[in-house]
């Protein structure tokens, strides 16, 4: 049997993207705009060596942008979402709306963190 991911399981071509420990967090912290590596390190909480990598498979993704400023004498990285990176907000708004709920759901047993998710959908 062939089987076809993309046909079969359309969300793991956006797991491939976005899946992991760190790009998650990377790309929530994006929601709010742009951001150097180091915001992105302190926020985050992982090695430089680790942020570059999953910096690096974002960008060659299309998600994320990287763009060199200069300041004054001082020259830093700023990292955003591009355009294309951009239509992924939306998919991180609704899985961290059913995150919020599902938290809400094993802490209490109820499923009063339904609200929650519906909210986002």
């Amino acid at each position: 049997m062939d089987i076809d991911k993309m046909r079969d399981c359309p969300v793991m071509a956006t797991i491939e993207v976005i899946g992991g420990k760190w790009k998650p967090r990377i790309l929530w912290r994006l929601r709010d705009g742009p951001a150097t590596f180091g915001d992105l390190r302190r926020y985050v909480g992982v090695s430089e060596k680790v942020l570059s990598e999953n910096l690096a498979a974002l960008q060659r993704d299309g998600i994320v942008s990287r763009q060199p400023l200069k300041e004054g004498d001082m020259v830093y990285v700023e990292y955003d979402y591009t355009c294309y990176g951009r239509s992924l907000v939306p998919v991180l708004d609704a899985m961290g709306g059913w995150g919020l709920g599902h938290d809400a759901r094993k802490s209490d047993g109820s499923d009063a963190g339904l609200d929650d998710i519906r909210r986002v959908s």
